[in-house]
């Protein structure tokens, strides 16, 4: 058996059914997803978000820098076939990553990945003056 996982699957409804459902708003609908998926998988703390990527099938999942209101993570993806990604396809991670740091931190958290040659940058980016409601 094959060590590595297949994301043959995961790129077909990433890749294909959900940019054709969503056209121009797939990036903005994929990173609300993100943070969907968040709220449904709560992580208790920043140690408990590798491991959930690597679990989910999105890649390894390192934390670069964290200073203040700020995070940077570095993301590098499973193998692909494909050379290209549609524009926002990380915003998935990015979402998930912000409403972790939002939970964790009591404010509101917002991320945006940037693709690199074959990794990916996540900034998150918290805002103390906007606290959320816990009970949410």
């Amino acid at each position: 058996m094959d060590s590595v996982p297949n994301t043959f699957g995961i790129e077909l409804i990433r890749d294909y059914v959900l940019t054709d459902l969503l056209g121009t708003d797939y990036r903005h609908v994929i990173y609300w997803a993100g943070k969907r998926l968040a709220r449904d998988f709560p992580v208790l703390s920043i140690e408990e978000v590798t491991p959930f990527f690597q679990e989910a099938g999105w890649g390894h999942l390192e934390l670069q820098k964290q200073k203040g209101t700020s995070a940077t993570f570095l993301l590098t993806p499973p193998e692909s076939i494909r050379t290209e990604r549609p524009t926002g396809y990380f915003q998935l991670e990015a979402g998930f990553l912000a409403e972790q740091f939002s939970k964790m931190n009591g404010c509101v958290a917002e991320g945006y990945a940037e693709l690199v040659k074959s990794q990916v940058h996540i900034m998150i980016e918290m805002d103390p003056k906007d606290p959320i409601d816990p009970s949410l």
